[in-house]
């Protein structure tokens, strides 16, 4: 039997597709678990089977769970491991067979479905999505973000569709489009997710469902498989700054990929109230979720280390299921190949040098897609979507910004100190921090945590009414 949420209540033992659906449970306690939201300040999403309400845990990627005889036993049935295939040294023809695998991924997925949505950023991975499905023969609609003035890779998402004569849809998006959507969206993410992409991934899905599509194809996963440009980071410390210690210090690899989240890792003191962090537990859980990956011997190379970390944490537990409850709220059916088993094998089957090649990102996709793909999209710098979160909070979502982390708010949740939030809700930045897209990016994820606590805690999971202004 096949779940996601599970608890045991009085003696009687309940699963669940969704919390809320727990929550519906006669008697079922609303408490936060102070541990899981310690961790999701670090991570922005609540990481391993820990679940932001007491009592109940989750159902981890690739497990199975059989409960039987009042005894609930769970099994992994499928693991990655690094598996050097020294054959595949060939770039030319380890590039044919990550493309013809990616294909083969794509119409393993089209499965007889006519209405195809693509979500199309004009990046490689959507681009690569939209080359196979277009060879596969499918009827595709592409649709892409439009942030006005702010927007990043418009300009690819038209040259692609242009280039494959895919017809694509422009869905405008700014942050007076999110301010009524707010509690609607932390209801149907049924968990919180920091990722300022929720919201706009929320209204393309609304935009692919009213053009008439029944499933929506997207291209998560690449960065993760072939070594995106998060990792180089941790990489070229490892190489060159000669950081880490043994001991799971402050300068091991636990600890500088934690920081590479850019939340709220390291400060613990000047954001908890004592009281809560009092009560979020003993030191080390964080890096104990990185240890299997991070180290031991599911690799050898430092490369593999990371991108295994990155698949089961950023990849199974964040991106998928974000991206699956944002096409779901519209009846939407969310297929991802580049995260296909088969190709999730050969990717840790590759040499570390055919994914990350010196500075060149997800070298063997780029080979695999070059010369049908324009140029400019296969071999151009990594920019990412560029969610302008900071406008935005500090803009349209101010109102609600002030209403979810103000002083009163703040005061009567009791976890986090008003004198960290205020200069955040200023437009202040940190610190030491010179991102300006930090501010948002940290508004948003305390802002998205509080909803969830409304809708969750203190609205008992309900379907909410209204909005925050």
């Amino acid at each position: 039997m096949l779940f996601r949420s599970y608890a045991e209540h009085q003696g009687v033992f309940y699963f669940a597709s969704e919390i809320k659906q727990l929550l519906a449970i006669p008697g079922f306690p609303r408490a936060v678990d102070d541990a899981a939201i310690h961790k999701y300040l670090t991570f922005s999403f609540v990481p391993g089977e820990d679940a932001p309400l007491k009592g109940v845990r989750r159902l981890l990627p690739r497990r199975v769970a059989t409960y039987e005889n009042r005894r609930l036993a769970i099994t992994q049935y499928f693991e990655l491991r690094e598996a050097l295939d020294g054959t595949l040294t060939d770039r030319g023809e380890a590039a044919r067979l990550i493309g013809d695998l990616c294909k083969a991924a794509v119409v393993k997925r089209l499965q007889g479905a006519e209405n195809i949505g693509l979500f199309l950023s004009g990046g490689l991975d959507s681009s690569s999505v939209a080359l196979w499905l277009k060879e596969a023969g499918a009827n595709v609609n592409a649709f892409t973000l439009d942030f006005g003035d702010k927007s990043v890779e418009k300009d690819r998402a038209i040259e692609v569709a242009n280039a494959l004569k895919i017809p694509l849809h422009f869905v405008k998006v700014g942050g007076e489009d999110l301010l009524p959507v707010l509690p609607d969206l932390a209801w149907r993410l049924d968990l919180p997710f920091g990722d300022a992409v929720t919201g706009p991934q929320y209204l393309l899905g609304k935009a692919a469902r009213a053009a008439g599509c029944d499933c929506i194809f997207n291209g998560e996963g690449g960065d993760q498989l072939f070594g995106g440009w998060t990792q180089k980071p941790m990489i070229g410390a490892e190489l060159y700054a000669n950081l880490y210690a043994n001991d799971g210090g402050e300068d091991s690899r636990e600890e500088t990929y934690l920081r590479s989240y850019h939340r709220f890792y390291g400060a613990e003191d000047a954001l908890y109230t004592p009281a809560f962090r009092a009560r979020v537990g003993p030191a080390g859980q964080r890096r104990a979720l990185l240890l299997p990956y991070l180290h031991g011997e599911k690799a050898n190379t430092f490369a593999n280390h990371v991108r295994l970390a990155d698949f089961a944490l950023k990849g199974c537990q964040n991106i998928l299921p974000r991206a699956e409850r944002m096409a779901n709220a519209w009846g939407l059916d969310v297929r991802t190949p580049l995260f296909d088993r088969k190709l999730a094998e050969v990717s840790f089957a590759l040499a570390p040098q055919l994914k990350l090649h010196g500075a060149v990102e997800k070298f063997v996709l780029k080979l695999a897609v070059r010369g049908k793909l324009p140029r400019e999209v296969v071999w151009r710098k990594k920019l990412g979507m560029g969610v302008p979160i900071t406008d935005w909070t500090l803009g349209p979502l101010a109102p609600a910004m002030r209403e979810l982390l103000g002083k009163a708010s703040l005061e009567r949740r009791g976890l986090f100190r008003y004198e960290y939030v205020e200069p955040l809700l200023q437009g202040r930045n940190l610190p030491g921090e010179t991102r300006r897209r930090r501010v948002g990016e940290r508004l948003w994820a305390l802002a998205m945590l509080e909803a969830w606590l409304r809708v969750f805690i203190d609205g008992g999971g309900k379907k909410p009414g209204g909005d925050w202004r």
